[in-house]
Protein backbone atom coordinates (compact mmCIF):
# COMPACT_ATOMS: atom_id res chain seq x y z
CA UNK A 1 0.00 0.00 0.00
CA UNK A 2 1.77 2.90 -0.94
CA UNK A 3 1.08 6.87 0.95
CA UNK A 4 -0.29 9.66 -0.78
CA UNK A 5 2.70 11.87 -1.78
CA UNK A 6 2.32 14.89 0.60
CA UNK A 7 5.35 16.81 -0.32
CA UNK A 8 5.13 20.36 -0.66
CA UNK A 9 4.98 20.56 -4.32
CA UNK A 10 2.31 17.92 -4.45
CA UNK A 11 0.26 18.27 -1.69
CA UNK A 12 -3.43 18.42 -1.96
CA UNK A 13 -5.04 21.09 -2.20
CA UNK A 14 -8.29 20.25 -1.12
CA UNK A 15 -9.60 16.99 0.81
CA UNK A 16 -12.67 15.35 -0.36
CA UNK A 17 -15.01 13.07 2.15
CA UNK A 18 -17.67 11.25 0.01
CA UNK A 19 -20.23 9.24 2.33
CA UNK A 20 -21.54 6.47 -0.06
CA UNK A 21 -25.01 4.58 0.03
CA UNK A 22 -26.58 2.41 -3.20
CA UNK A 23 -28.52 5.44 -4.66
CA UNK A 24 -26.50 9.14 -3.11
CA UNK A 25 -23.21 10.20 -3.23
CA UNK A 26 -22.71 13.04 -0.46
CA UNK A 27 -19.54 15.18 -0.59
CA UNK A 28 -17.73 17.38 1.87
CA UNK A 29 -14.34 19.10 0.54
CA UNK A 30 -12.50 21.46 2.98
CA UNK A 31 -9.35 23.13 2.53
CA UNK A 32 -6.21 21.91 4.81
CA UNK A 33 -6.17 23.93 7.59
CA UNK A 34 -9.45 25.34 7.57
CA UNK A 35 -12.72 24.16 8.65
CA UNK A 36 -15.21 25.23 6.70
CA UNK A 37 -16.29 22.93 3.97
CA UNK A 38 -18.78 22.50 1.04
CA UNK A 39 -21.17 19.90 0.71
CA UNK A 40 -22.84 18.57 -2.07
CA UNK A 41 -25.11 15.58 -3.29
CA UNK A 42 -25.14 13.38 -7.10
CA UNK A 43 -26.45 10.34 -7.49
CA UNK A 44 -24.42 6.68 -7.42
CA UNK A 45 -24.20 6.43 -10.91
CA UNK A 46 -21.89 7.10 -14.15
CA UNK A 47 -23.68 10.53 -14.69
CA UNK A 48 -23.54 11.02 -11.08
CA UNK A 49 -19.68 10.80 -11.04
CA UNK A 50 -19.32 12.94 -14.16
CA UNK A 51 -21.20 15.64 -12.32
CA UNK A 52 -19.08 15.06 -8.82
CA UNK A 53 -15.88 15.73 -11.08
CA UNK A 54 -17.60 19.17 -12.70
CA UNK A 55 -18.15 20.04 -9.13
CA UNK A 56 -14.85 19.37 -8.27
CA UNK A 57 -12.99 21.59 -10.77
CA UNK A 58 -15.87 24.57 -10.00
CA UNK A 59 -15.06 24.71 -6.24
CA UNK A 60 -11.35 23.80 -6.48
CA UNK A 61 -10.55 26.08 -9.24
CA UNK A 62 -8.22 23.50 -10.44
CA UNK A 63 -7.93 21.71 -14.13
CA UNK A 64 -8.15 18.25 -12.61
CA UNK A 65 -6.87 16.87 -15.75
CA UNK A 66 -3.04 18.56 -15.38
CA UNK A 67 -3.32 18.09 -11.68
CA UNK A 68 -5.30 15.53 -10.29
CA UNK A 69 -3.36 15.39 -7.72
CA UNK A 70 -4.23 18.43 -5.99
CA UNK A 71 -7.30 16.73 -4.43
CA UNK A 72 -7.32 13.80 -2.09
CA UNK A 73 -10.92 11.99 -1.74
CA UNK A 74 -11.37 9.55 1.27
CA UNK A 75 -14.56 6.83 0.81
CA UNK A 76 -15.59 4.05 3.83
CA UNK A 77 -15.43 0.48 2.19
CA UNK A 78 -19.56 0.16 2.26
CA UNK A 79 -20.05 -3.35 0.97
CA UNK A 80 -19.00 -2.62 -2.35
CA UNK A 81 -21.01 0.27 -3.35
CA UNK A 82 -17.97 2.86 -3.15
CA UNK A 83 -16.52 0.52 -5.73
CA UNK A 84 -18.02 2.26 -9.09
CA UNK A 85 -16.88 5.77 -8.35
CA UNK A 86 -13.40 4.73 -6.37
CA UNK A 87 -12.53 3.27 -9.71
CA UNK A 88 -13.79 5.94 -11.61
CA UNK A 89 -11.83 8.48 -9.76
CA UNK A 90 -8.97 6.60 -9.87
CA UNK A 91 -9.00 6.24 -13.50
CA UNK A 92 -8.90 10.17 -13.72
CA UNK A 93 -6.20 10.50 -11.98
CA UNK A 94 -7.66 11.47 -8.09
CA UNK A 95 -5.89 10.27 -4.85
CA UNK A 96 -8.50 7.53 -3.76
CA UNK A 97 -8.56 6.02 -0.22
CA UNK A 98 -10.76 3.77 0.73
CA UNK A 99 -10.39 3.39 4.35
CA UNK A 100 -11.91 0.45 7.09
CA UNK A 101 -15.34 2.03 8.62
CA UNK A 102 -13.60 0.84 12.36
CA UNK A 103 -10.98 3.53 11.79
CA UNK A 104 -13.42 6.49 10.59
CA UNK A 105 -15.12 5.29 13.77
CA UNK A 106 -12.92 5.79 16.21
CA UNK A 107 -11.60 9.18 15.02
CA UNK A 108 -15.57 10.31 15.05
CA UNK A 109 -15.25 8.61 18.71
CA UNK A 110 -12.14 11.04 19.00
CA UNK A 111 -13.87 13.99 17.81
CA UNK A 112 -16.71 13.50 20.36
CA UNK A 113 -19.54 13.51 17.08
CA UNK A 114 -22.67 13.26 18.70
CA UNK A 115 -24.72 13.38 15.63
CA UNK A 116 -24.50 11.28 12.42
CA UNK A 117 -26.11 12.36 8.86
CA UNK A 118 -24.95 12.15 5.77
CA UNK A 119 -23.33 15.51 5.39
CA UNK A 120 -21.70 15.03 9.29
CA UNK A 121 -20.37 11.87 7.96
CA UNK A 122 -19.04 13.29 4.60
CA UNK A 123 -17.63 16.25 6.29
CA UNK A 124 -16.03 13.87 9.11
CA UNK A 125 -14.20 11.50 6.29
CA UNK A 126 -12.86 14.92 4.83
CA UNK A 127 -11.42 15.74 7.95
CA UNK A 128 -9.88 12.24 8.67
CA UNK A 129 -8.27 12.39 4.91
CA UNK A 130 -6.67 15.95 5.87
CA UNK A 131 -5.64 14.44 9.62
CA UNK A 132 -4.14 10.95 8.84
CA UNK A 133 -3.36 10.51 5.00
CA UNK A 134 -4.15 7.77 4.22
CA UNK A 135 -2.89 4.76 2.04
CA UNK A 136 -3.83 5.65 -1.77
CA UNK A 137 -6.37 2.74 -2.83
CA UNK A 138 -5.48 0.36 -5.90
CA UNK A 139 -8.31 -0.68 -7.60
CA UNK A 140 -7.80 -4.89 -8.58
CA UNK A 141 -7.15 -6.18 -11.84
CA UNK A 142 -10.22 -6.93 -13.75
CA UNK A 143 -9.42 -10.83 -13.70
CA UNK A 144 -8.77 -10.80 -9.93
CA UNK A 145 -11.98 -8.67 -9.94
CA UNK A 146 -14.14 -11.72 -11.65
CA UNK A 147 -12.22 -14.16 -9.09
CA UNK A 148 -13.17 -11.95 -6.48
CA UNK A 149 -17.17 -12.60 -7.28
CA UNK A 150 -16.64 -15.60 -8.17
CA UNK A 151 -15.49 -17.30 -5.52
CA UNK A 152 -18.03 -15.37 -3.13
CA UNK A 153 -20.48 -16.90 -5.41
CA UNK A 154 -19.51 -20.11 -4.05
CA UNK A 155 -19.21 -19.18 -0.90
CA UNK A 156 -22.69 -18.25 -0.71
CA UNK A 157 -23.99 -21.83 -2.01
CA UNK A 158 -21.82 -23.60 -0.08
CA UNK A 159 -23.80 -21.80 3.00
CA UNK A 160 -27.37 -21.94 1.37
CA UNK A 161 -26.10 -26.08 1.26
CA UNK A 162 -25.30 -26.16 4.50
CA UNK A 163 -28.33 -24.37 5.91
CA UNK A 164 -30.72 -26.94 3.71
CA UNK A 165 -28.55 -29.85 4.94
CA UNK A 166 -29.62 -28.48 8.65
CA UNK A 167 -33.36 -27.99 7.66
CA UNK A 168 -33.45 -31.88 6.05
CA UNK A 169 -31.61 -33.26 9.50
CA UNK A 170 -34.42 -31.34 11.55
CA UNK A 171 -37.42 -32.20 9.57
CA UNK A 172 -40.41 -34.22 9.91
CA UNK A 173 -42.28 -33.91 7.01
CA UNK A 174 -41.26 -36.16 4.29
CA UNK A 175 -42.97 -34.07 1.52
CA UNK A 176 -41.20 -30.65 3.01
CA UNK A 177 -37.43 -33.13 3.01
CA UNK A 178 -38.34 -34.47 -0.61
CA UNK A 179 -38.77 -30.59 -1.74
CA UNK A 180 -35.03 -30.07 0.07
CA UNK A 181 -33.49 -32.43 -1.17
CA UNK A 182 -34.66 -31.34 -4.70
CA UNK A 183 -33.23 -27.86 -3.99
CA UNK A 184 -30.12 -28.79 -2.49
CA UNK A 185 -29.38 -31.26 -5.98
CA UNK A 186 -29.84 -28.18 -7.42
CA UNK A 187 -27.83 -26.26 -5.41
CA UNK A 188 -24.94 -28.71 -5.54
CA UNK A 189 -25.10 -29.12 -8.94
CA UNK A 190 -24.69 -25.12 -9.09
CA UNK A 191 -21.36 -25.71 -6.58
CA UNK A 192 -20.09 -28.16 -9.12
CA UNK A 193 -20.43 -25.67 -11.96
CA UNK A 194 -18.87 -22.78 -10.26
CA UNK A 195 -15.83 -24.51 -9.22
CA UNK A 196 -15.51 -25.34 -12.64
CA UNK A 197 -15.77 -22.10 -13.93
CA UNK A 198 -13.66 -20.85 -11.64
CA UNK A 199 -10.56 -23.29 -12.26
CA UNK A 200 -11.04 -22.39 -16.04
CA UNK A 201 -10.87 -18.82 -15.12
CA UNK A 202 -7.49 -19.30 -13.31
CA UNK A 203 -6.34 -21.24 -16.20
CA UNK A 204 -7.04 -18.39 -18.93
CA UNK A 205 -4.97 -16.04 -16.57
CA UNK A 206 -1.31 -16.71 -16.76
CA UNK A 207 -0.46 -14.54 -13.40
CA UNK A 208 -3.42 -16.17 -11.74
CA UNK A 209 -2.13 -20.00 -12.62
CA UNK A 210 0.92 -19.38 -11.71
CA UNK A 211 0.46 -18.19 -8.36
CA UNK A 212 -2.31 -20.71 -7.82
CA UNK A 213 0.63 -23.69 -8.82
CA UNK A 214 2.91 -21.70 -6.23
CA UNK A 215 0.32 -21.50 -3.46
CA UNK A 216 -0.50 -25.13 -4.00
CA UNK A 217 3.16 -26.03 -2.93
CA UNK A 218 2.39 -25.07 0.64
CA UNK A 219 1.25 -28.12 2.61
CA UNK A 220 -2.14 -27.59 3.86
CA UNK A 221 -3.17 -25.08 1.20
CA UNK A 222 -5.59 -27.12 -1.79
CA UNK A 223 -6.85 -25.72 -5.28
CA UNK A 224 -9.58 -23.83 -3.20
CA UNK A 225 -8.16 -22.54 -0.77
CA UNK A 226 -5.46 -21.16 -3.19
CA UNK A 227 -8.20 -19.34 -4.96
CA UNK A 228 -9.66 -18.06 -2.29
CA UNK A 229 -6.47 -16.39 -0.64
CA UNK A 230 -5.95 -15.30 -4.18
CA UNK A 231 -9.23 -13.18 -4.35
CA UNK A 232 -9.19 -11.88 -0.63
CA UNK A 233 -5.53 -10.93 -0.79
CA UNK A 234 -5.68 -9.39 -3.99
CA UNK A 235 -2.38 -8.33 -5.60
CA UNK A 236 0.29 -9.32 -2.77
CA UNK A 237 3.07 -6.39 -4.03
CA UNK A 238 0.79 -3.77 -2.82
CA UNK A 239 1.79 -4.86 0.74
CA UNK A 240 5.56 -3.89 1.82
CA UNK A 241 5.94 -6.81 4.21
CA UNK A 242 4.07 -10.15 5.69
CA UNK A 243 3.11 -8.76 8.65
CA UNK A 244 1.26 -5.94 6.54
CA UNK A 245 -0.43 -8.94 4.78
CA UNK A 246 -1.62 -10.75 7.94
CA UNK A 247 -2.78 -6.89 9.60
CA UNK A 248 -4.94 -6.90 6.62
CA UNK A 249 -6.31 -10.29 7.49
CA UNK A 250 -7.00 -8.92 10.96
CA UNK A 251 -4.52 -12.11 11.64
CA UNK A 252 -2.08 -9.61 13.94
CA UNK A 253 -2.47 -10.28 18.02
CA UNK A 254 -3.90 -7.23 20.07
CA UNK A 255 -2.76 -6.44 23.19
CA UNK A 256 -4.36 -4.51 26.14
CA UNK A 257 -2.04 -3.67 28.82
CA UNK A 258 -2.77 -0.48 31.12
CA UNK A 259 -0.60 0.09 34.54
CA UNK A 260 0.38 -2.62 36.82
CA UNK A 261 -3.74 -4.03 36.71
CA UNK A 262 -4.89 -4.23 33.43
CA UNK A 263 -3.50 -7.31 31.58
CA UNK A 264 -5.97 -9.12 29.09
CA UNK A 265 -5.08 -12.02 27.09
CA UNK A 266 -3.58 -10.62 23.65
CA UNK A 267 -6.10 -11.93 21.04
CA UNK A 268 -6.35 -11.68 17.19
CA UNK A 269 -7.39 -7.97 16.40
CA UNK A 270 -9.97 -9.25 13.55
CA UNK A 271 -9.74 -5.61 12.14
CA UNK A 272 -9.54 -6.75 8.14
CA UNK A 273 -10.64 -9.16 6.27
CA UNK A 274 -13.01 -12.07 7.57
CA UNK A 275 -13.23 -13.78 3.97
CA UNK A 276 -9.32 -14.29 3.75
CA UNK A 277 -9.68 -15.35 8.19
CA UNK A 278 -12.01 -18.21 7.09
CA UNK A 279 -10.32 -19.51 4.17
CA UNK A 280 -7.29 -20.01 5.87
CA UNK A 281 -8.59 -21.66 9.43
CA UNK A 282 -9.13 -25.20 8.48
CA UNK A 283 -6.24 -25.00 6.19
CA UNK A 284 -3.88 -23.77 9.42
CA UNK A 285 -5.28 -26.83 11.36
CA UNK A 286 -4.26 -29.20 8.58
CA UNK A 287 -0.83 -27.52 8.57
CA UNK A 288 -0.26 -27.96 11.61
CA UNK A 289 -0.30 -31.53 11.15
CA UNK A 290 1.36 -31.51 8.01
CA UNK A 291 3.66 -28.74 7.28
CA UNK A 292 6.40 -28.60 9.08
CA UNK A 293 7.50 -25.28 9.44
CA UNK A 294 3.67 -24.14 10.85
CA UNK A 295 3.83 -27.73 12.83
CA UNK A 296 7.14 -26.31 14.48
CA UNK A 297 5.29 -23.28 15.33
CA UNK A 298 2.53 -25.05 17.04
CA UNK A 299 4.67 -27.43 19.07
CA UNK A 300 6.92 -24.88 20.60
CA UNK A 301 3.74 -22.59 21.99
CA UNK A 302 1.86 -25.81 23.18
CA UNK A 303 4.84 -26.51 25.15
CA UNK A 304 4.64 -23.48 26.54
CA UNK A 305 1.12 -23.63 27.13
CA UNK A 306 -0.85 -21.63 25.34
CA UNK A 307 -4.32 -22.45 24.18
CA UNK A 308 -5.60 -24.22 21.57
CA UNK A 309 -7.22 -21.26 19.54
CA UNK A 310 -4.18 -19.15 20.04
CA UNK A 311 -2.25 -21.98 18.27
CA UNK A 312 -4.70 -21.60 15.54
CA UNK A 313 -4.41 -18.57 15.35
CA UNK A 314 -0.78 -18.57 14.97
CA UNK A 315 -0.59 -21.63 12.31
CA UNK A 316 -2.80 -19.08 10.10
CA UNK A 317 -0.89 -15.94 10.26
CA UNK A 318 2.02 -18.19 10.02
CA UNK A 319 0.62 -19.19 6.87
CA UNK A 320 -0.23 -16.44 5.77
CA UNK A 321 3.27 -15.07 6.49
CA UNK A 322 4.05 -18.47 3.83
CA UNK A 323 1.39 -17.79 0.99
CA UNK A 324 3.06 -13.89 1.03
CA UNK A 325 6.71 -15.12 0.56
CA UNK A 326 5.51 -17.60 -1.86
CA UNK A 327 4.19 -15.13 -3.89
CA UNK A 328 7.07 -12.13 -3.45
CA UNK A 329 9.54 -14.00 -4.22
CA UNK A 330 7.81 -16.20 -7.49
CA UNK A 331 9.24 -19.90 -5.56
CA UNK A 332 7.64 -22.85 -4.46
CA UNK A 333 7.51 -23.35 -0.81
CA UNK A 334 10.79 -24.46 0.78
CA UNK A 335 10.50 -25.85 4.45
CA UNK A 336 13.95 -25.10 5.35
CA UNK A 337 13.88 -21.29 4.71
CA UNK A 338 11.58 -21.04 7.94
CA UNK A 339 13.44 -21.57 11.33
CA UNK A 340 12.60 -24.48 13.61
CA UNK A 341 11.80 -26.70 10.82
Amino acid sequence: MTAPDRSPDSAPSVCVGIDVSKASLEIALIEPEEEASASHAVPNTEDGFGRLLDWLEKRTDANLEKRPEQVHICLEASGGYQRPVARFLDEHGLVVSVVNPQRTSAYADSQLNRSKTDKVDARLLARFCNREEPSRWEPSSSEQKSLKELTRGLDQLKKERDRLNNQIDQSENSTVTDSLKSVLESVNEQIDRLENRIDQHIQSCRRLARDRDLLKTIPGIGQTTAALVLAELGDHERFESARQAAAYAGLTPAHHKSGSSVHRKPHLSKVGSSRLRRALYFPAMAALRCNAAVEALGDRLAERGKEDMVIIGAAMRKLLHICYGVLKNQTPFDASLHPGT
